[in-house]
């Protein structure tokens, strides 16, 4: 009890000023409650793709517990295909269709994965640029927790590999510096080159969960 309470009191001192609570969907109860019930997915696809799970966990925590009553509606313009919005922020990572889909060609491309693997279904290279291929992968991170559970995390093993530089798509993580994590965590919520106060809240969430205080 008292680390649950520790985990807690250090994300409302995050959100404290923020707004927090206004109009939010998912509560930070809840939301330890979906990481707990997906633990064991979580913990394969790390395994996979070489992300440590108190990553992964900071920022499919923070996304959820930041998730407000607009987010829904953004995917019901989607999803209604009758406006000009062909894509939006989905799922438990929040993740729009276009990033899915390069996240998973970052997998294709290093021989992390295949597309058949990811339960993608596509005779093509699949093109950010090609609103078909978007909206198809747009769908599957909708629909499918797993699916986008494993796109967040090869997204941030994406982003990881871009911001180290790096030729080889396995990161040494805890070789990192405190700044190329908060950056990497930032990247994953704006194409920025600057630490925001996402990637600081979210390093503490990883610090908290990295640390076993949940």
């Amino acid at each position: 009890m008292r680390k649950a309470f520790r985990a807690r009191k250090c994300y409302d001192s995050l959100n404290r000023g923020t707004g927090a609570g206004i109009l939010k969907l998912i509560s930070q109860k809840r939301a330890r409650e979906i990481l707990d019930r997906d633990d064991e997915w979580i913990g394969v696809v790390c395994a996979r793709y070489g992300v440590p799970p108190a990553i992964v966990k900071a920022i499919l925590f923070q996304e959820m517990t930041m998730m407000d009553l607009l987010d829904p509606v953004a995917d019901l313009v989607v999803a209604s295909n009758l406006s000009g919005k062909k894509d939006s922020s989905t799922g438990i990572g929040q993740i729009f269709g276009y990033v899915g889909l390069n996240a998973a060609n970052f997998a294709v491309d290093n021989g992390l994965a295949t597309y058949e693997a990811l339960g993608i279904r596509s005779d093509h290279r699949l093109d950010p640029k090609n609103a078909k291929d978007v909206r198809l992968m747009w769908k599957k991170l909708r629909r499918n927790r797993r699916a986008n559970i494993e796109l967040a995390t090869l997204n941030l093993a994406s982003i990881a590999h871009e911001v180290t530089g790096g030729t080889r798509p396995d990161i040494a993580w805890d070789a990192l510096t405190e700044d190329e994590l908060k950056l990497i965590l930032t990247r994953y919520n704006a194409d920025v080159r600057y630490v925001t106060r996402y990637g600081e809240r979210a390093y503490n969430l990883y610090r908290a969960f990295d640390s076993g205080q949940t």
